[in-house]
């Protein structure tokens, strides 16, 4: 027999499984938390002992797919491949999310944007250590300045996601790869500069 810990965890991800149905098949914003809750099988009440709101089963979802990429990243890490080339391949597994996820990249990025000046709880800090810890180890590996903040490098890399993704969302029809794009020549200026080698 399941536990009480188990049966919670097996109930949460039934919401999110049923919100990542519903957000990639119709979007965020027309997605009603009855509609979850419908689809989950579980009563609205349920739904509310987990979640205050539909942007939090937004944020879970988004944790729980990025969980994979931060396993995989991390264990490049420990058998000391170049991090920079680590830092490429994420950006452009996130990247790839986004386009596959169009109808909820935007709500992603104006959650993210809302929670800025907030207090940074735990599992929001995940993205941001692993940046840094990223940006630690290429300093080590003498591929990006060491006098410089990792976590500062890490927020520059962060913030340039997040506008790529905001400016790309809006577009009515993105080409495919165009974020990816854009973004890598977001981290170019973010990593190399801007100024001409003249």
């Amino acid at each position: 027999m399941a536990s009480q810990e188990e049966r919670r965890k097996q109930t949460r991800n039934k919401i999110i499984q049923a919100a990542r149905r519903l957000f990639d098949q119709q979007g965020f914003e027309k997605t009603s938390v009855e509609q979850i809750v419908t689809r989950a099988n579980v009563a609205k009440g349920t739904f509310y002992q987990y979640y205050t709101t539909k942007i939090e089963v937004l944020t879970d979802v988004v944790r729980d797919e990025g969980a994979e990429k931060f396993r995989a990243a991390l264990e490049a890490m420990e058998n000391g491949e170049d991090a920079l080339k680590i830092l490429d391949r994420f950006i452009k597994a996130q990247c790839e999310w986004f386009e596959a996820h169009e109808k909820v990249a935007s709500a992603i990025i104006h959650a993210s944007l809302q929670s800025v000046g907030n207090e940074i709880t735990e599992k929001d800090r995940h993205s941001r250590v692993f940046m840094a810890r990223l940006m630690t180890i290429a300093q080590k590996q003498g591929t990006i300045r060491a006098d410089l903040d990792p976590k500062e490098i890490s927020k520059i890399i962060g913030g340039a996601l997040v506008v790529s993704v905001l400016i790309w969302s809006q577009n009515q029809n993105p080409q495919p790869g165009a974020l990816h794009a854009s973004m890598k020549q977001s981290l170019d200026i973010a990593l190399n500069g801007a100024r001409s080698d003249d």
